[in-house]
């Protein structure tokens, strides 16, 4: 045997021991899970745990193609170069990454409906409104805009599309029969617009067309005033049950909201004056009255006290902290007590007027006795005297008959003394006239 072809088996081994060992494949960073059929991907992202679907179905094919992308996902992460909302441009977790990447979220209109934004608007903004803003915004979505636009993108919010929901709510009828007010549709669209053009701005959709742009709301027609004459209240009071005529009596005298008077507390009313601080409306009490000028003073007059003894003595049994109460114990309801309102005013065979109508009465009635306008309007809570004389000009004894004819006495006389004057100075001239020497 040739000696070249002996190996020593010691060396052998020693030979297999100096091989290069074979390198391990690097662990892969995330993983492609497997949910419903469906191909999935989960990893790490900054301290959280994401996972989001692919909608890939789970194929040998599918798996490989995602894994591929899933690495290059957490290379980027790597290099810091990962946007979760451009791999992600449909999750629900977008706002959130982005936030935490410190980064604007951009949405385009057709990515979010109108529900979707409501939810999150809602959340956001609800704390910082009014009472009333709740509960007028809460109605008018519940009752009409999420039926009609909630699964819509905000990428169909286009003039055409608000004009045919105007014409949607202009051909509406209610349980009775009756269309929406002019005043109704407008506070349908003050929400709408407000969500809207919010979510324009925090969108930051510059290029978005003004969806109500040329958009002519119906215009609300002003009701004019229908006082009771003082002969007129004196027949319709009687008719009131008698439980709330001190109610009614107190209203004619003092001008005050239904919403205010409901409201009224014995702790309001003192030796001189009542303080209008509260209303109530729909059962519920609030601070926040009409405008600034509502919260403010009315000096108590001896017929008005007179009331408000005869009120004490009615209810003082039911210990409660409200002047005017229901024959239980309980505040008005300003629903209820309208019911009562209209039954009589059936009984009277006159002309009907709504409750609120004891407000411009008490108006008419003060101005009609020589009050001063300015007072007249810090009673009844306004701003000035224009909306006095807008509405109660009528009223005011200065100005129906006597205005025209003073102007015209006023002008009369300052015309016949003008012209007596310039036909003194005529004659005068003509006597001092070179063709007519003295």
């Amino acid at each position: 045997m040739e000696a070249s072809r002996i190996i020593d088996i010691s060396q052998y081994r020693e030979i297999e021991r100096e091989k290069p060992k074979r390198r391990k494949r690097p662990r892969k960073k995330g993983s492609v899970k497997i949910r419903g059929n469906k191909l999935w991907v989960d990893f790490p992202y900054l301290g959280e745990r994401v996972r989001e679907p692919s909608g890939l179905d789970n194929t040998s094919y599918n798996r490989k193609l995602l894994r591929r992308k899933l690495d290059l996902i957490m290379a980027e992460i790597d290099n810091g170069l990962f946007e979760f909302a451009k791999r992600f441009p449909k999750s629900n977790h977008r706002e959130h990454f982005a936030e935490l990447e410190g980064r604007d979220v951009i949405i385009d209109p057709n990515e979010i409906s109108f529900a979707q934004y409501v939810k999150k608007w809602w959340r956001e903004m609800s704390p910082g409104l009014s009472t009333n803003q709740i509960r007028d915004y809460s109605c008018t979505l519940n009752c009409h805009l999420l039926k009609e636009f909630g699964p819509v993108p905000f990428s169909e919010f286009r003039p055409i599309r608000m004009k045919k929901y105007l014409a949607k709510l202009k051909a509406y009828r209610r349980n009775n029969d009756k269309p929406l007010s002019a005043k109704r549709i407008q506070n349908i669209f003050i929400p709408l617009r407000v969500i809207v053009r919010d979510a324009i701005a925090e969108y930051g959709w510059t290029d978005f067309p003004d969806p109500f742009f040329n958009l002519k709301m119906p215009k609300i027609k002003k009701t004019r005033v229908q006082p009771f004459r003082f002969q007129e209240w004196q027949v319709f009071r009687k008719l009131l049950p008698e439980w709330y005529r001190n109610f009614f009596d107190f209203a004619v005298q003092t001008g005050l909201r239904p919403s205010e008077q409901v409201a009224l507390k014995w702790s309001a009313i003192d030796e001189e004056f009542i303080h209008i601080e509260l209303s109530r409306v729909r059962n519920l009490e609030k601070e926040e009255l009409k405008n600034e000028y509502s919260r403010r003073q009315i000096q108590l007059r001896p017929a008005m006290l007179e009331v408000l003894e005869r009120q004490w003595e009615q209810t003082k049994h039911f210990e409660s902290p409200y002047v005017f109460l229901t024959p239980i114990g309980t505040p008005i309801i300003q629903d209820r007590l309208r019911e009562h309102w209209k039954r009589a005013m059936d009984k009277s065979g006159l002309h009907y007027r709504r409750m609120y109508e004891t407000r411009h009465t008490f108006a008419s009635w003060a101005l009609g006795a020589g009050e001063l306008p300015e007072w007249v309007a810090r009673t009844l809570g306004h701003a000035d005297t224009s909306m006095v004389y807008r509405t109660y000009g009528r009223y005011i004894p200065n100005l129906t008959r006597q205005d025209g004819s003073a102007f015209e006495k006023q002008y009369v006389e300052m015309t016949q003394k003008k012209w007596g004057t310039i036909r003194h100075n005529l004659r005068h001239n003509r006597d001092k006239s070179p063709q007519n020497p003295a």
